[in-house]
């Protein structure tokens, strides 16, 4: 038996359930309409129909109290289509036509009345059909496809709010509202920062709101009316260990329990075990956390890469990403077994396959008779990201057959084709780039003041990481100290400064000197301020060969609290973020920092420059502009040089 199927039957075996029956509870309000965004589903902004013909299946699931009834967006034609046409089907039944019209950003609607429900969701297929212009030979529009933005599933129906534990957690959740003691204990953070990334990671394709509340002393729970497809939960050290949900319109989960138990409360809460909880409370005993180590090898499918075929004329491409968070670990060396097959082409015709990354080709090679391919190829380490998209294509040559005549040829590569990597020390990229997965898969968390403040702040700089995977990060909150002398990746919330000096911070003041440091702790430039200025920052360093996240301030907390916000407040957010500095000054929105990529620009720009002015001096007025800080007089001096250039 495996490590994981051994500990889901000992927790199975473990857990106990207090069973309570409980009617069902619904809020009374007339049906109606409910468009939900096809992210808030887990899905893309938009679906792209390339081709003449083109099918997009879509797995919709019901909701408490309501069921998909429409699709709506906004859709775009390419050039030279005469007309276009949108089926929906689920299954072997036909659901809705409509005509696409040919106007730009024109608004459409189909039906999914009458879909068939399996397996508590909705399964519908999408056909585009469009029809060239007379005298227009298109076969594909593959970098100009049809496409429906701004897609949106409605709903219909009233909600039904949760009964039982089971049911607490719904398939999508636009916002959780956690209630935490004004003045937490260490136990109360820690099962916080749990529960928030936990809930996050569940829902990680979907952009859910996590809202974290005092309870002050005669504080009503809930303080407001669940919105629609909103949970709220309140965490309470206590010896009752337990997960209770109270009745009523506006039901609220509390979960309690002591040091060793309460962590178990939350794991049974996020778990799959929690559909066994058909009651309306709940107690966990001895439910093991799941393991999770970084393997060596591993497989596209495994890194979530299924469907890797594509069907076309003349060009065909197939796209997969190498993601750093589902490989466990920062890595480097990283190779991929690129085997697979595509449409032997006519003798008439020749071909290339090509591996690209951005606007770099990194392999190549001609194609086989066969049809077949076998080949790996390894990605440079300076073009890992995050997440990396690897471009295959195969580009036909040779005697053509005149229009409409051409046959298209499909591209398959096999999702069993094996991933190859090594643990990256310092990560590839660093700075902020390396989270999450240099947070993986335990990270510590240390709070310079431990209280609800600090706590918050730990909890955002989490949520925003974790957005970025789906593999549960798992925080382990300790004393600053031990958190600072310790060689896991840490989180460190020092919202007034004082950072330790083991620390060595990319970006860092002290008193009215600005210190800029490059990819060598050593190079630095020094920008004298007067008067000082305020920011808040999150920053990324490489120190004690580990990843240190450091939330801090120059003693103006509230800049920081305003970075943070800013952070959570779009979850879109969270992928953007690179470079070792997100910094917050002023009136400025938040902007991203990256002190080695800026002197080396700069370097290079003041090495061809026959102005003469000193390579300290322009290291400085680049760090300046590029903070953002309109104060600095260095700022005007750069933007002049560069209109000069």
């Amino acid at each position: 038996m495996s490590l994981r199927a051994a500990s889901a039957a000992f927790a199975l075996l473990t857990a106990v359930f207090a069973v309570t029956a409980a009617p069902a509870v619904v809020v009374h309000a007339e049906p109606a309409d409910r468009p939900i965004a096809l992210p808030g589903l887990g899905m893309g902004k938009s679906l792209e129909f390339p081709g003449r013909e083109h099918e997009v299946t879509l797995t919709l699931p019901l909701l408490p109290g309501l069921a998909p009834t429409a699709i709506t967006g906004t859709v775009q034609l390419p050039p030279n289509v005469a007309r276009a046409t949108l089926d929906a089907r689920s299954g072997d039944k036909f659901l809705d036509r409509v005509t696409l019209p040919p106007d730009p950003r024109a608004p459409v609607r189909i039906s999914l009345l009458g879909a068939e429900v399996e397996n508590n969701a909705v399964t519908v297929t999408l056909t585009s059909s469009l029809v060239p212009e007379p005298g227009i030979c298109v076969d594909d529009w593959m970098g100009r496809p049809a496409t429906l933005s701004d897609a949106s599933v409605v709903y219909f129906g009233e909600e039904a709010q949760p009964t039982t534990v089971a049911e607490f957690l719904p398939p999508a959740l636009q916002r959780l509202t956690l209630y935490v003691p004004a003045n937490p204990s260490t136990t109360e953070s820690a099962a916080v920062l749990a529960l928030s990334t936990a809930v996050t990671a569940r829902y990680t394709r979907q952009p859910v709101a996590v809202d974290i509340r005092r309870i002050d002393s005669g504080t009503a729970l809930p303080d407001h009316p669940p919105a629609f497809l909103e949970r709220q939960i309140v965490v309470r050290e206590g010896s009752d260990a337990g997960v209770r949900l109270s009745g009523g319109p506006a039901p609220v989960l509390t979960v309690s329990g002591d040091e060793k138990s309460l962590p178990i409360q939350i794991r049974l809460l996020t778990s799959d075990l929690a559909k066994a909880a058909m009651a309306s409370a709940a107690t966990a005993v001895g439910l093991p956390a799941a393991p999770q180590l970084a393997p060596d090898t591993t497989t596209l499918q495994e890194l979530g890469q299924g469907a890797l075929s594509a069907t076309a004329i003349g060009y065909v491409r197939v796209d997969f990403a190498i993601d750093q968070t589902r490989l466990g670990r920062p890595s480097k060396g990283v190779r991929v077994h690129l085997h697979g097959n595509h449409t032997p082409l006519p003798d008439t015709l020749n071909g290339q396959l090509a591996v690209t990354i951005g606007n770099r080709q990194i392999a190549a090679w001609p194609v086989e008779p066969s049809g077949a391919f076998n080949q790996w190829i390894t990605i440079p380490d300076e073009l890992l990201a995050r997440f990396t998209t690897v471009s295959v294509t195969l580009q036909q040559a040779g005697l053509t057959h005149g229009c409409g005549l051409e046959q298209p040829v499909t591209l398959t590569i096999d999702p069993d084709g094996e991933v190859r990597g090594e643990l990256a020390q310092p990560p590839v990229p660093g700075g902020l780039g390396s989270v999450p997965q240099s947070l993986l898969p335990r990270v510590q968390v240390g709070l310079q003041t431990p209280g609800f403040a600090d706590t918050v702040r730990a909890a955002q700089v989490l949520i925003a990481a974790q957005r970025l995977t789906s593999v549960p990060l798992r925080p382990e909150l300790v004393s600053f100290d031990d958190a600072v002398r310790s060689k896991l990746p840490v989180v460190l919330i020092a919202a007034n400064g004082a950072v330790p000096e083991s620390i060595t911070l990319p970006l860092d003041r002290h008193g009215e000197t600005l210190t800029v440091y490059g990819d060598d702790a050593y190079l630095r430039s020094r920008i004298d301020l007067s008067p000082p200025i305020e920011f808040g920052s999150l920053q990324a360093t490489w120190s004690g060969n580990r990843t240190v996240v450091i939330a801090t301030s120059t003693q103006a907390p509230q800049h920081l609290d305003r970075l943070l916000n800013w952070l959570v407040a779009d979850p879109e957010r969270s992928f953007r973020m690179a470079g070792p500095v997100l910094l917050q000054a002023g009136d400025r929105d938040p902007e991203f920092f990256d002190p080695a990529a800026s002197m080396k620009a700069e370097a290079a720009a003041a090495a061809s420059d026959d102005s003469g002015i000193p390579l300290a001096r322009t290291l400085a007025i680049t760090g300046g502009a590029l903070l953002g800080v309109g104060v600095l007089a260095g700022i005007v001096i750069l933007l002049r040089r560069r209109r000069t250039r």
